[in-house]
């Protein structure tokens, strides 16, 4: 006699959220691409929200979230968005914009280490804050960009009077994201002591 009655009432509060989970599919239209430390994406991300159906979910509310990670090591590494405080961490790395029409186009994101196997996951939230849905991009690279600044690979170290220094400083021309630009190979590099 009991289990009947738990059985409607597992039917009348799990399944609603269940079916609305499965009823979310999505699309990326634009792949991330054209992409360069410390600069924004030349091809920035665009994702619709389609029903299981492949009809666009216009009248959807709720935000996507993105994330950057490596592929196979799944390691994270900082995207950020033009405009907006760089991360510091790994763990700060969320960037999100609102679903506007069933479609989410993000604008200004970058990464700033070169490198390849980078991927992005895309992460749907309704406006309860309710995960709906998961993506995740295709592999792209970060490359080297131009050169920008001079920056320092090794500080020097403690000197003591009329001794060299522990470590010399070494130093590197780097692109916007502090990747070194390994084209440069002329120039001249002048060494002051400011107190």
């Amino acid at each position: 006699m009991f289990l009947p009655w738990l059985a409607i009432i597992l039917l009348i509060f799990v399944e609603p959220t269940a079916v609305a989970g499965w009823n979310i599919a999505l699309s990326i239209t634009s792949q991330a691409g054209g992409a360069f430390g410390g600069e924004p994406f030349l091809i920035q991300p665009v994702v619709i929200v389609n029903n299981k159906k492949g009809e666009l979910q216009s009248s959807f509310q709720g935000r996507m979230t993105v994330q950057a990670h490596t592929f196979p090591n799944g390691k994270y590494e900082a995207i950020w968005k033009e405009g907006e405080v760089v991360p510091t961490t790994a763990s700060d790395t969320f960037i999100s914009e609102s679903v506007v029409n069933g479609q989410v186009a993000f604008a200004g994101l970058g990464i700033d280490t070169a490198g390849g196997g980078y991927q992005l996951n895309f992460v749907l939230y309704d406006e309860h804050g309710l995960i709906m849905g998961t993506a995740i991009g295709d592999e792209f690279a970060v490359n080297v960009g131009e050169r920008f600044q001079l920056g320092f690979v090794i500080q020097p170290e403690m000197a003591y009077g009329g001794s060299v220094f522990g470590s010399q400083p070494l130093l590197a021309v780097q692109d916007r994201g502090g990747n070194t630009v390994i084209d440069v190979s002329e120039g001249m590099v002048t060494v002051t002591f400011q107190n």
